[in-house]
């Protein structure tokens, strides 16, 4: 049997397997205990009336033992006189006990006139073993069933030399697993699991919320503050995350005021600095401190724009991935670019994620605007892993990037060697906006080169 996994699955088999561990060591000590009370019980009752019997035989003419003892017949218990004694003296531990106490009884003039044998009692012979019910017809004509297995037989010298002889079927101790015991137990084991249940799914309802935000906050999705519910621990564990989730806030909010500030207040010295050149005659060096210029700010408002977007607090909606990329790519079509979207994968479902559509939708475009840039044409297909993640690759038939700049690319403004021209390179932050995009939603971008090109793996997990 696979150990669960869940908390609460968990709990719920451990407090049963403890449950009945408990139950049975309970049920055999009781029974154990209940066992040697009522076998003590039993023998005292049984040391009683063979006393009571012996001291009337004794002070009794011999001609009514007769009469005395078939008086004093009862259902397991029966009586005889014997003129020699048939049980041998044995070393036998239980029935020197035995007649020890019975000794106790009758007195010490008796001591050496007892003795004490445990037997097994019409057992069923061998030819009847496999037919109970013949055995029980042979046996139907007695006034009483015939003795358990387990028979007591003692046997006491009077003082007229006779041996008095009773037969004791030994009494079946009542079980403690009889029915009531086994409904009270199984009530009150149904009882402590339903209340440790009830208790578990409080609290794991709490953990289970704290999951769902953690993992909402990592996604870059805005967290409401949880209510603090349950165990101490829980509680203490729920105000923690508020609190980080707060600071989180807080300085993702303070970052990028300070860095809007930043680049609002290079735009006056980089404004001011343009007009003067400007107004400079036209030469090779002018124009160079015009493309620099050009540069630092292009550098700043993207720097600007990878700041707010690595913060986004964009509301998370449901969209239907299949048509949102089917949308991206007839605006790539429509512009006149090789590219086609292969729909044969697709699920049947509609893939429908929980997203910050303009900010997922700005990832997708930069990573399809770079295949189609450098890649003659550009094949894109949608499709559902075992996972249940949904993978969307673009493969465009380029020349890739080499292997050991796979990674290198999705560092902000770094451009692959050959891509340093601001027309064909860029500034170099699609990428990393793009991977920080997907990484918020749960998700992984891989690059791969193969023969055809280079491939762009993306997957986002539904839930």
């Amino acid at each position: 049997m696979p150990w669960p996994k869940k908390l609460r699955t968990q709990m719920v088999v451990l407090v049963l397997i403890t449950l009945i561990l408990a139950q049975g060591i309970s049920l055999w000590v009781l029974s154990n205990a209940h066992s040697k009370a009522l076998e003590s019980h039993n023998q005292r009752f049984l040391f009683r009336q063979l006393s009571a019997i012996v001291q009337l035989l004794e002070s009794t003419p011999p001609s009514l033992h007769e009469n005395i003892l078939s008086a004093w017949h009862r259902p397991g218990i029966h009586f005889q006189q014997l003129d020699s004694p048939s049980i041998n003296k044995t070393d036998k531990e239980i029935e020197a006990r035995l007649t020890e106490r019975l000794t106790l009884w009758l007195g010490d003039e008796y001591r050496d006139r007892i003795r004490v044998a445990v037997e097994m009692k019409d057992k069923p012979p061998r030819r009847y073993k496999a037919d109970k019910e013949r055995y029980k017809e042979k046996h139907s004509h007695h006034r009483r069933p015939p003795l358990p297995l387990e028979t007591l037989i003692i046997e006491v010298q009077l003082q007229d030399n006779r041996w008095l002889q009773s037969q004791v079927a030994t009494p079946a101790v009542s079980p403690l697993a009889a029915r009531q015991t086994l409904t009270f137990l199984l009530i009150s084991s149904v009882l402590v699991l339903a209340v440790v249940i009830w208790r578990l799914r409080r609290i794991t309802r709490s953990l289970s919320d704290l999951t769902q935000a953690a993992s909402d906050l990592g996604r870059g999705q805005k967290v409401a503050a949880l209510d603090a519910q349950g165990p101490e621990d829980i509680k203490t564990a729920i105000n923690a995350f508020n609190h980080m989730s707060e600071r989180l806030d807080r300085f993702v909010l303070e970052r990028t005021r300070m860095l809007a500030a930043l680049s609002h207040d290079l735009r006056t010295p980089i404004t001011s600095m343009r007009l003067r050149l400007e107004l400079m005659q036209a030469s090779e060096e002018r124009d160079k401190l015009l493309a620099s210029l050009e540069d630092m700010q292009q550098m700043s408002e993207a720097t600007l724009a990878f700041i707010r977007e690595s913060g986004d607090t964009e509301a998370t909606r449901q969209v239907d991935l299949t048509a949102l990329l089917d949308s991206l790519c007839d605006d790539f079509i429509d512009l006149g670019a090789a590219l086609t979207f292969d729909q044969s994968s697709t699920p049947d479902q509609p893939p429908i994620l929980a997203c910050r559509p303009v900010s997922l939708k700005r990832a997708l475009r930069n990573l399809l605007e770079n295949a189609v840039k450098y890649g003659e044409s550009v094949n894109v297909n949608l499709s559902e892993n075992p996972n249940g993640h949904i993978v969307i690759q673009i493969q465009d038939q380029g020349p890739g990037i080499p292997e050991t700049e796979l990674e290198r690319v999705f560092e902000p403004f770094y451009r692959v060697e050959s891509s340093r021209n601001r027309d064909t390179g860029g500034i170099g932050l699609g990428l990393s906006i793009s991977r920080q995009v997907i990484v918020n939603h749960g998700g992984e971008l891989r690059l791969k080169n193969t023969t055809a090109g280079l491939l762009v793996e993306i997957e986002l997990p539904l839930k």
